[in-house]
Formats: C-alpha cells, structure tokens, sequence
C-alpha cells in the first residue's frame, strides 16, 4: 500500500474504534462475531490464525473470545494502530503483532489454518494480489473470513448502501477524527468496491471454494468465508 495512504490510517487511529462504532450504529462489534462463528461453523477449529490489515484489533479479540485456544497474529502496516490493538489486549496470551504490508508478508506457505480480515481488502493496491497472498498462507481445508462493504445489487439495497456511503461515512467519521479527508478517501473505496458476485468470482478464481456469505444490517456489510482448495 502507498506511503499515503499508510500515513491516514496512523492518523486516524485514536477516533479509530469510536468512529467505527459510530458508523456502523455500534453495530460492526455484532458483524465481527458473527463472521467468526461462520468461520467456525461444522466443529472448524484453527490452531493459528491471521488478522489481516489487523488495525486495532477487534477482529482478533472477536476470534480469541470463540476459540481462546487459538494463537492469533495480528499484522498491519501502522504501527499506530497496532500499538492501540496491544493495549485492548492487556495481558491475554496467544496474540503476536507484525507490522507489515498485506501484499507482501513474511510468511512462508500454507502457515495458517485460517485468515480473518476486516474492512481491510478494498484497501489493496492489488484486490487480486491479497486474495493469492492469502490463499498462500493457507493450508488446504483452511478458511478465511471476510468482512466488507460490497457494492450491493437491488434497488433497496443500493440506496441504503448509496447513502451510507456517500453521506453517513463522510459526515460522521470526518466529524469524530477531525479528518474528513480521511472518511472522504474511505467512503469512495467502498462505492468503488466490487460486488458480491465479482468478489465470489475472484475469489474462486484465487484458489478458494466452498464460499458461503451472511448479509449485516440491510446488506450494508457481508460477510464471506471461503474454504482454501
């Protein structure tokens, strides 16, 4: 990802969580759990798992209260970010932190049993990059959960997600960050952004299978959970 866009996201990262919660009507704690327990479905069970573009940790915690077994590496490329993702963790044991770029991780293949990843892919320089990047860490039979904003299909569901995106995001998270900049960059990533079927389609495509999806709040969020082939 571009130096740029590395620097907004440090920038933001102390309203981070608050304008998350915000946006999403406190909604996006609900969305994390959920993926999890649709990764964990038929008795799953990962002994090592990546949250990618791990920001402040939520997705990580959400896995770590379903299967506290698990040993969780969070990775991303601010390290802003990941320093407030160690202080929500406190001593809870099992959670390594790297700072690095999604399209280029040092890990080597098939480390994982599985990959969770939140409001992060839209990000990439490189959409089909990151879905191989993960794939490649996956052992085969691992999953990995996506949670995203989609451009959504249905009248209904377009004007809920047109307005949204075009004007709750913007608004509120440029209002709690003092950066609207920030949330102008962020609401134009998810208008832009693929939808379900072409991201299914790629995904497949990337080497994964088996893809089931669960819609949060009136399609507004959807969850994905692919079987790596």
């Amino acid at each position: 990802m571009s130096q740029q866009i590395q620097t907004m996201f440090s920038n933001i990262a102390p309203t981070y969580d608050q304008a998350n919660h915000a946006l999403s009507f406190n909604k996006d704690v609900q969305w994390r759990k959920d993926a999890v327990a649709q990764m964990l479905k038929d008795g799953f069970r990962p002994s090592r798992v990546l949250d990618l573009c791990a920001g402040t940790g939520d997705f990580a915690l959400a896995v770590k209260e379903q299967a506290p077994q698990v040993q969780v590496v969070l990775a991303d490329f601010s390290k802003a970010m990941l320093q407030l993702a160690q202080k929500k963790a406190g001593n809870l044991q099992g959670l390594d932190l790297l700072e690095a770029d999604a399209l280029k991780l040092p890990f080597h293949d098939m480390a994982f049993d599985a990959v969770v990843c939140g409001f992060g892919v839209r990000n990439l320089d490189s959409l089909e990059q990151g879905l191989r990047e993960i794939a490649r860490m996956l052992k085969p039979g691992g999953r990995v959960a996506i949670l995203e904003f989609f451009k959504p299909t249905g009248l209904f569901n377009r004007l809920a997600h047109t307005f949204y995106v075009s004007a709750i995001v913007p608004m509120r998270g440029g209002a709690i960050s003092g950066n609207k900049q920030a949330y102008d960059y962020l609401q134009k990533t998810a208008k832009n952004f693929a939808s379900l079927d072409e991201f299914k389609g790629l995904m497949e495509k990337c080497g994964f299978k088996d893809i089931t999806m669960e819609s949060k709040t009136m399609g507004v969020a959807v969850s994905l959970v692919g079987v790596r082939k």
